[in-house]
């Protein structure tokens, strides 16, 4: 009876589980840096709920061949349930590198947090054996307009772009909280973004006599950004922690999708065109097949079983051509992609539970598209993207 009591006990005490990067997964920004400043970017879950995307990194040692980093607590629990939790870490080498010893070809890392460390080899250049003059694995492309950040009240980025150069025209406050725009531009490396962030102050005013004063420009700090997809932006400032800035929709007619508790807008009415037409085994690969190379997206006020009012939560568009046939139908419910892109599903009579194709708003003027079943045949399914004409 007593060994059965002293089981019982211990089936009823809580199971930690042992914390460690075994899942994770690092990728630099861009993939080879060579000697330039990168990104790491670590993700993967953590078996609690205290992890390391919650607390900032910090460099304690580099010397060109290999680094240590370890975290400053930034959110402190009292206690840690052990729950899954999804995690990511932005760990920016700009400081180090321009401090420290020029990149090798190969880069030495150690991660440690709460007594776990993750250690592995990065390849920092070109392997001798391999084409690497194509290689756009990290490829992303800023989408131009303006950016907000949530929590950031009056605050926001400019941004222009043309092919990859960039220029970006932040709007923060100075000490005594007097708005000013700050200026920087260099040209992307695959999805990064590296440079000094400049202040211009005096000069003449719009509509003043000419004086002939020029402005004297000063560097108020070093910008790093991350291209996630085309309206999401990380962006950091010196030693700060990389905070999200999202595209900010202006002028189209955004409706709320999604559960209560995680709503998002999307904003496809309008008028596309297919920019890209990745697939192939003609001519089930050919988008153009089952999409317009033009098309509108409508928004429809019926669901696709006849109801007159679309179940909360959801939207509905109806894709035609230009001269108005219909071509089929969008659903929308607040899914997003890995990336963070709003999702929505090209569906058709054939087959309600399998989408033909899922289609991702990556900004308020891009769309990608993907094959949402599987082939029978062999061949590159078709896949693509669109732009936005209005």
């Amino acid at each position: 009876m007593t060994n059965r009591i002293a089981i019982l006990f211990l089936l009823l005490l809580p199971l930690s589980v042992a914390a460690d990067f075994s899942n994770s997964q690092l990728t630099p920004h861009p993939r080879y840096p060579g000697v330039g400043p990168f990104i790491l970017d670590v993700t993967g879950t953590w078996p609690t709920d205290c992890h390391p995307g919650e607390q900032k990194p910090v460099i304690e040692s580099y010397d060109g061949e290999s680094v240590e980093i370890v975290f400053e607590t930034i959110v402190e629990h009292i206690t840690c349930n052990d729950e899954d939790t999804r995690y990511r870490v932005l760990i920016d080498m700009s400081d180090a590198i321009s401090a420290g010893e020029p990149l090798g070809t190969t880069l030495k890392l150690k991660i440690s947090f709460d007594e776990e460390t993750l250690e592995q080899v990065l390849q920092l250049v070109c392997p001798e054996d391999k084409d690497c003059s194509n290689n756009l694995s990290n490829q992303q492309l800023a989408e131009p307009g303006l950016y907000f950040s949530q929590g950031l009240a009056k605050q926001g980025l400019l941004l222009a772009r043309q092919n990859e150069a960039m220029a970006i025209y932040p709007l923060v406050y100075d000490s005594n909280g007097r708005n000013q725009w700050l200026f920087t531009g260099a040209t992307m490396t695959e999805d990064t973004f590296f440079t000094e962030l400049l202040r211009f102050r005096g000069g003449d005013c719009f509509g003043c006599e000419s004086t002939g004063t020029a402005p004297k420009m000063s560097v108020a700090g070093r910008l790093s950004v991350l291209v996630d997809r085309p309206g999401l932006l990380q962006v950091k400032f010196n030693d700060g922690m990389f905070t999200a800035y999202d595209s900010l929709t202006y002028g189209y007619k955004t409706v709320e999708v999604g559960k209560p508790d995680r709503k998002t807008l999307i904003d496809l009415e309008g008028r596309w065109a297919i920019s890209e037409n990745l697939g192939s085994d003609t001519p089930l690969g050919d988008l153009t097949r089952f999409i317009p190379a033009a098309f509108d997206l409508v928004r429809d006020t019926k669901s696709p079983n006849g109801g007159s009012t679309p179940t909360s939560g959801r939207a509905y568009y109806t894709i035609t051509t230009l001269s108005g046939q219909f071509i089929g139908q969008l659903l929308c419910k607040g899914e997003t992609g890995d990336d963070g892109s709003n999702m929505c599903e090209f569906i058709d009579a054939t087959d309600q539970e399998q989408p033909l194709f899922r289609i991702y708003q990556q900004g308020p003027t891009r769309l990608a598209i993907e094959y949402g079943r599987e082939l029978e045949s062999e061949g590159v399914p078709p896949s693509g993207s669109a732009v936005r004409l209005d």
